[in-house]
């Protein structure tokens, strides 16, 4: 039996990602992410490009910690940068090495141009060795957020 070839980052990223503009306030930002129940923004300029990232842990850290009011600050003041990005042809494994060696968990997927096409999460990774594993190790699992299949949590 062949193996599998290694999946690509544009067939593990999510293309539809939530984006604000560099000039948004924290506030906006949140609730955007909220709609969409996603626990990042990328941050863009106003021609599009992507600039940072903000995460729930950008928002705990620079804005809940200090009581700042999340409608005066601005998303620009808080995003991380700089923004590690890979191409969408890229191999899940060069995906893997780049947040294993920035100890992060999501990467942005940009176009050869620059230009925004997707993220790609360590939990997207771990959805597909838990796949590859047939949902029998429980710490993929976890990390996948499946249980002992791909069906949802509490949570949901």
């Amino acid at each position: 039996m062949a193996q599998e070839e290694e999946p690509t980052v544009s067939a593990l990223m999510e293309k539809q990602v939530v984006s604000v503009n560099l000039n948004t306030n924290v506030r906006d930002c949140v609730k955007a992410m909220g709609k969409r129940k996603v626990s990042c923004s990328v941050i863009v300029s106003d021609e599009g490009g992507a600039l940072g990232i903000v995460t729930e842990r950008d928002l705990v850290t620079k804005v809940i910690a200090d009581a700042l009011d999340p409608a005066k600050v601005l998303v620009r003041d808080i995003m991380s940068t700089p923004l590690i990005t890979i191409g969408p042809e890229a191999k899940m494994s060069d995906a893997a090495e780049l947040m294993s060696e920035y100890m992060i968990r999501r990467l942005i997927v940009v176009g050869q141009d620059g230009s925004l096409v997707g993220i790609i999460t360590a939990g997207d990774l771990a959805k597909v060795l838990a796949k590859q594993h047939d949902y029998k190790e429980a710490a993929l699992n976890a990390l996948a957020r499946v249980q002992g299949g791909p069906s949802g949590g509490p949570y949901q």
